[in-house]
């Protein structure tokens, strides 16, 4: 609320400042619309000026608006989305257990242990590359900055390691021990200077990208390794940094990627799995209920929406009334819920596979200069660029053991 407010104000004072842009549009429009009967009035032409004029003044706020928002109310907030993000799995993984497992599985005489069993190994392998996200360090560039404040938190602690904490869910910080990450960055170092080769005879001839080179960044004050890129949310230099997720309230780097598209792939998986399990159940229900009361576009029902879900209020009479919420209810809500999330992951997973096969990461291809000399030192080809990012091992994708640290 005061977020809002303090946005409130500071757009009025920009939009009601003398001399503004908008205020000068607006006089001339007054004079134009009080104009003599025989000046031409154009209400289009006035349309557009007063339009471009007020995107003109409110969107040089945006940006002072942004850093208001990163710096105060969402450095609060970010911590609690990975928990909205795992409560969402505990709701889908329990709305399962609670009324599919019976409607969609015993009365029609499938196999309880089988379908059981594949929602647990999917539940497992979501939350756990779930918690691997959040809680492993993508591979940080340590700066002088960051080993003096670990230093002086170890020896108040009465410590032997020094840690940096960053990111977390709720009130838990990941904690990133200085130490590792500077072996990291060493093993990091001496991979790309024995796996990455440059042709000398046409390093002219070409541009690579990415760089191959040590990087310096002004913010840390530090060299860093190739391929590294300073976040501004975390204000640390990430190895290999591909991109900064809301939903794990930290990075993804070089040391979590291999986690981050698994934890994509088994979202995307599990959404299949239950959208395919409840589509003919969904068919039938739906059918019905627009055969019992109609077809209206906004509901025909409750009036909120072609699912015609009930409001909140009307759901919790209910409960508190039967101690259960209607299973047609559920299913109309779960279904579209595991079809939406199934498409995006497939959209998002698709795009990381082909940076993987190229070589790059998110930003590394986002960036990439669209020219025909370009070429990308770090591609391996493409079996050699999966197995540098997965590994070797299937049992390993299969099930989320802890893969030994890169270092």
């Amino acid at each position: 609320g005061g977020l809002g407010g303090a946005a409130f104000v500071y757009y009025t004072m920009r939009l009601l400042t003398p001399g503004s842009k908008l205020q000068r549009t607006w006089s001339d429009f007054i004079d134009a619309l009080y104009a003599p009967v025989g000046q031409d009035f154009n209400a289009l032409y006035w349309l557009y000026r007063l339009s471009s004029a007020l995107l003109d003044t409110i969107l040089p706020c945006r940006d002072d608006l942004r850093r208001i928002r990163i710096n105060g109310f969402s450095s609060r907030l970010r911590p609690l989305i990975p928990c909205a993000g795992i409560t969402l799995t505990l709701l889908c993984v329990g709305s399962y257990f609670t009324t599919f497992r019976d409607t969609a599985v015993i009365k029609k005489g499938k196999s309880e242990t089988l379908h059981t069993s594949i929602v647990v190994w999917l539940a497992f392998n979501v939350l756990s590359h779930y918690l691997y996200c959040i809680y492993k360090s993508p591979g940080i560039v340590i700066s002088p900055k960051c080993e003096m404040t670990a230093n002086i938190d170890a020896s108040v602690a009465k410590r032997n390691d020094a840690v940096i904490k960053i990111g977390g869910c709720c009130f838990i910080q990941s904690r990133v021990n200085i130490n590792n990450e500077k072996k990291r960055c060493n093993f990091y170092e001496h991979y790309c200077t024995t796996n990455v080769k440059i042709d000398e005879s046409t390093q002219n001839a070409v541009q690579h990208h990415p760089m191959p080179n040590d990087t310096f960044c002004h913010k840390c004050e530090i060299n860093r390794n190739a391929r590294s890129h300073h976040c501004r949310v975390c204000k640390v230099c990430v190895l290999e940094y591909d991109h900064h997720c809301p939903w794990i309230n930290g990075c993804i780097g070089y040391n979590n990627y291999r986690n981050f598209v698994l934890l994509i792939f088994y979202i995307m998986l599990g959404c299949w799995y239950g959208a395919c399990l409840l589509a003919l159940d969904f068919y039938a229900m739906m059918r019905e209920y627009f055969q019992l009361h109609g077809f209206k576009i906004m509901g025909p029902q409750y009036g909120t929406g072609i699912l015609d879900l009930p409001p909140p209020w009307t759901l919790l009479k209910d409960y508190r009334n039967t101690g259960k919420i209607d299973d047609d209810v559920i299913l109309r809500a779960v279904f579209p819920f595991l079809l939406f999330v199934s498409i995006c992951m497939f959209v998002f997973i698709l795009d990381h596979l082909l940076s993987i096969a190229k070589g790059f990461t998110t930003l590394e291809k986002k960036t990439r200069p669209d020219r025909n000399d370009v070429v990308n030192p770090f591609d391996l080809g493409i079996r050699k660029n999966f197995e540098r990012v997965f590994g070797k091992s299937l049992i390993n994708i299969i099930i989320p053991f802890p893969t030994h640290t890169k270092w």
